[in-house]
Formats: structure tokens, C-alpha cells, sequence
């Protein structure tokens, strides 16, 4: 099943740009990030009932890496913007949908508050400082 995924994403990854950086390959760029969330990807699709342990400490270092960086700084904007286009980039190269039940509770399941935002409809391109000061205070 991770095969499938993977064969479904690299060629996605080749024809997307991303919004963080048009001098950067995607692939270099979401590494980390498809490595940390794949695991979760069966439970945000409802495949699975739970996420799984490497879901939540994939999911829990990715949040570990943008908490890392100043509060408000233009670093951490781009950090949080970093993670959400490579999710919305797995979320728009698999052919199962995101459910909104399943991603409202993931923090839940995994015991965490997420630094990073995640929805059914992805739209990592209108992320501002503001939006998200505003989905920290949710």
C-alpha cells in the first residue's frame, strides 16, 4: 500500500511548484514531512480506526520542528507553510479524500495540540501570519 502511494506522489511532485520555494525541488523540500506523515495517511482516509504509533511521533516531530523556531518569526512561517504544502501535496496525489473527522481528531488521538494546520480542502497558499495566529487561538 506505501508503494502505491509513493508511485502516486513522485510523479505529482514533478509536474507541482510549490508556494515556499520555486528554486527548490519538492521532492528535497517534503522529504521529511512524506517520511513523518505517510504512516498517518490511512487514518486520515478512514482506512484505519487509530493512527498508528509512528503516525503520532511522525506527527508529533513534525509539530517538534516548527515549534522549534521563534514564535511569530518569519522563520516559523515559512516552517509551518513548508509542512502544510507537503501534506497538501499528499492529500491532492491520493485518490482517497482526507475525512474532516478523522483529521479533527488525529491531535486527539495522538495527545497533541497540531503546529501546523491540515484539512480536507488543503489551501496551503492562503496561510498569513494572521491566519495563522488565528488557528493557534482554535
Amino acid at each position: 500500500m506505501t508503494i502505491d502511494r509513493t508511485i502516486l506522489i513522485v510523479p505529482f511532485l514533478v509536474l507541482t511548484k510549490t508556494a515556499v520555494s520555486q528554486d527548490t525541488n519538492p521532492m528535497e523540500l517534503c522529504r521529511d514531512v512524506f517520511v513523518r506523515f505517510m504512516p498517518c495517511m490511512g487514518f486520515v482516509e478512514g482506512v484505519f480506526q487509530q493512527p498508528s504509533p509512528e503516525c503520532c511521533r511522525g506527527v508529533s516531530h513534525l509539530n517538534h520542528g516548527v515549534k522549534i523556531t521563534p514564535p511569530g518569526s518569519r522563520e516559523e512561517h515559512r516552517e509551518v507553510e513548508r509542512v502544510c504544502v507537503c501534506i497538501e501535496i499528499m492529500a491532492n496525489a491520493n485518490h482517497l479524500p482526507f475525512l474532516p473527522n478523522a483529521i479533527s481528531n488525529l491531535p486527539l488521538r495522538c495527545s497533541l495540540t497540531l503546529s501546523f494546520p491540515i484539512s480536507v480542502a488543503m489551501d496551503c497558499s492562503r496561510l498569513s501570519a494572521k491566519n495563522l495566529d488565528a488557528e493557534r487561538l482554535n
